[in-house]
């Protein structure tokens, strides 16, 4: 059936298995189409934006996401999962008189919240949703690293700056999608290769220079065989320590994968799937970067999912069952509705914010250990389900149920959140549409006094001391001890683009989250992809691809 987005006014399909979903979790048809309910989604979904602050509770200096000036308290973990506070403590009574969505933004002006969502990182408190790291600097839905900066969607990596999903690496640099690799610069999606500048799509390569589509080769130039001798000699010549001729040469092999036939999608071993960068999954629709999902749609950075729609953002060996419209979900999770930020070993939640380890809850925000609570109040087993359906036939008469939270109700600005990121806005767009904006702070944009030198060899210890200003935006940076000494080992040039411009840079080269239906270009086969019919890259699918044609 059609319905029309009662937002952006298109038309979006639900089909029967959708209604199935639907009928399964026991929610009405969706009124947004997909994108709008994504955007509504990640405007809850303050990712990379860190304040400085003092924690409500020990009065300690933290990072986390919360400004200084936040109406509800602000804790650190340790406070936050102590037993010095109890989040029923702010429960109330339900009011029939009034929406819900009311009366839970009301719950959020009061109830603490953690600073954020890390845990058992060490000397890496700049960052956020990244865990168990150590000796790193600004990482971002990042786990299990080690001496790394500037990383986001990356896990088990060792001394590897401006990367972003990036697992198990060492050494390695402005690099998007690789897997096992070492020293690798300027390279995307390529698996167990080392010692490269400029490789795309290339496996178990070795010392090679501007390649792409090649399978253990070493000693190529550009896709051509050359002798070790020769291919020394020809890096040797390029005078790769100034930042113009690495930029000449990145434009030169960005331009040359064109010429070569690209796999309609990113991912192995996939059955009845559409989407990008997926792998091991099953009748996945819509879907991107995620892994092992079952019967799922419109699901987005997750794992181990079984009958998933509407959800960014999962991590977890457990897995989940039955999510539907939640905004990052923890592990273990079953039958989670409309969630934000709800984690681990949850059952029976809806519309809760940052619960863990809980059973039948609806409405409440920040509770831990607990069970059939409504707005932070606890109720027998009996008056919970008896309240719960009057609440939900409530909801039904004000046009709330099946609704995500509004984003008028964010904790933050849209240009605080991740939907800045994938549907950017201006501020007159954003306002209009009537979101919140946050004006930059004068402060971060203070002009630069120096000429950065265009090589590493020609920068002392003194460049740390420096307020040096992004070359596209203005926005003010700082380069770290720790990561000048990666750039002098690699020989590589300081960069003169800001940390969040780099991080942009490189989600842009990456395909859109917008799929089309193409023929293959080999066999005609009816496929769908990423690739725009614009592009000019030939792509196949994968039958043909994997036929070695590429």
């Amino acid at each position: 059936m059609q319905q029309i987005c009662k937002k952006s006014g298109k038309l979006f399909t639900i089909t029967d298995k959708d209604v199935q979903f639907y009928q399964k979790m026991k929610v009405p048809l969706p009124t947004l189409c997909p994108e709008e309910r994504q955007i509504r989604r990640l405007a809850w979904r303050n990712e990379r934006t860190l304040y400085k602050r003092k924690c409500s509770g020990t009065g300690k200096t933290i990072i986390g996401m919360h400004q200084e000036n936040t109406p509800f308290p602000v804790y650190d973990h340790d406070y936050f999962f102590s037993d010095k506070w109890n989040a029923l403590d702010y429960g109330r009574d339900f009011d029939f008189n009034r929406p819900f969505f009311d009366q839970f933004n009301e719950l959020t002006q009061v109830v603490p919240r953690m600073k954020n969502h890390s845990v058992g990182n060490e000397n890496a408190e700049y960052g956020n949703l990244s865990s168990w790291n150590k000796d790193c600097y600004m990482l971002f839905e990042s786990d299990n690293n080690r001496d790394c900066f500037y990383l986001e969607n990356s896990f088990k990596n060792i001394s590897t700056v401006d990367c972003g999903y990036a697992r198990e690496c060492q050494l390695c640099y402005q690099c998007s999608d690789i897997l096992n690799s070492y020293t690798m610069i300027y390279c995307l999606s390529c698996k167990d290769c080392s010692d490269s500048w400029f490789m795309y799509n290339c496996i178990g390569c070795k010392n090679c220079f501007g390649c792409i589509n090649l399978h253990n080769k070493q000693y190529y130039f550009f896709n051509e065989k050359l002798s070790k001798n020769e291919y020394e000699a020809k890096i040797k010549s390029l005078d790769l320590e100034t930042r113009e001729n690495i930029m000449e040469w990145w434009e030169k092999f960005l331009n040359f994968t064109k010429k070569f036939p690209h796999k309609h999608m990113n991912g192995f071993q996939n059955e009845d799937c559409d989407g990008d960068y997926l792998n091991n999954c099953k009748n996945a629709h819509f879907c991107f970067d995620s892994t092992t999902l079952r019967d799922c749609k419109y699901v987005f950075h997750c794992e181990r999912t079984n009958n998933g729609y509407d959800v960014d953002t999962y991590g977890g060996v457990e897995g989940c069952q039955f999510v539907y419209e939640c905004q990052s979900v923890g592990r273990g999770a079953f039958n989670v509705a409309f969630g934000n930020n709800v984690y681990q070993d949850l059952a029976d939640v809806w519309y809760s914010d940052t619960c863990i380890h809980s059973r039948n809850l609806f409405g409440c925000i920040s509770v831990r250990h607990n069970e059939f609570c409504i707005l932070n109040k606890k109720y027998t087993k009996e008056k919970y389900f008896e309240l719960r359906e009057k609440i939900i036939s409530h909801m039904q008469k004000t046009g709330e149920l099946g609704e995500f939270f509004p984003v008028k109700y964010s904790l933050y600005a849209y240009n605080e959140t991740q939907a800045q990121i994938y549907y950017p806005l201006t501020r007159e767009e954003a306002l209009v549409a009537g979101y919140r904006w946050k004006d930059p702070d004068p402060k971060e944009y203070y002009p630069q006094k120096i000429k950065i030198p265009e090589k590493i060899s020609e920068v002392d210890d003194s460049i740390c001391d420096e307020i040096l200003a992004c070359e596209k935006t203005g926005k003010n940076y700082k380069i770290q001890k720790v990561e000048l000494d990666f750039y002098r080992r690699l020989n590589l040039p300081i960069p003169k683009r800001c940390p969040d411009q780099r991080y942009l840079d490189r989600l842009f080269l990456r395909n859109q989250r917008k799929l089309y239906e193409r023929k293959c270009q080999k066999c005609q086969k009816e496929i769908v992809t990423t690739y725009s019919p614009e592009r000019i890259e030939p792509i196949y699918c994968e039958e043909c691809y994997l036929k070695g044609d590429a």
